[in-house]
Order: C-alpha cells, then sequence, then structure tokens
C-alpha cells in the first residue's frame, strides 16, 4: 500500500511542477539540459522506491524468485514483446521458481 502512495504522491508532485513551470518562466524556456533532468526526477524516484519496497527494509527481505521476474521482464521488453506477454511471462517465471522452491 505504502508504495503505491509513494506512486500517486510522485505523481501529483510532477504533475505541480508541470504546471507551476510555465508561470515561473513567464514564457522563457527552460534550457535542454534543464528539461530532460526534469523529465528524469519522476522515474528515478519511481525506481528508487521499487529497489527498497522489492529488497525490503535493511535488504534483509531479497527475494530471488521476484529478481528473476524483473529480469524476465527486461528480457522480454528487450526483445519487444507486448506488455501483456511480458507481464504474464514475468508471473510465470516467478510462480513456476517459487513453486519448485517451496
Amino acid at each position: 500500500m505504502t508504495l503505491w502512495i509513494a506512486i500517486g504522491a510522485i505523481a501529483l508532485i510532477s504533475f505541480a511542477f508541470k504546471a507551476t513551470g510555465p508561470a515561473a518562466l513567464a514564457g522563457r524556456e527552460l534550457p535542454v539540459r534543464a528539461r530532460s533532468v526534469i523529465a528524469l526526477v519522476a522515474p528515478a524516484l519511481l525506481a528508487g522506491f521499487i529497489v527498497t519496497d522489492i529488497a525490503g527494509p535493511g535488504w534483509s527481505a531479497l527475494d530471488p524468485t521476484l529478481l528473476a521476474g524483473l529480469a524476465t521482464v527486461l528480457v522480454l521488453r528487450r526483445y519487444r514483446a507486448p506488455m501483456p506477454v511480458t507481464l504474464l511471462g514475468a508471473v510465470a517465471v516467478t510462480a513456476l521458481l517459487r513453486l519448485c522452491t517451496s
């Protein structure tokens, strides 16, 4: 639940930054470098929240089967698999590994 609250908060903060930016700049354009950094703030924070949620507090609850599922997502997305196929593949790999280890 905490992760979803964090995702919502990041979305609201990102929206607020994007809404107040044009008013604060009074029609001037930001430099390209500043725009690229601002565009990457929300994804970087979201990635950090996901990593800490997966690893648990103090990295003590790390689940290798979940990491295998995430690796499956990376491989399938690298080969441009559709998102539903990617999600099903990740779930299948994680479930099979948990079944084999229990």
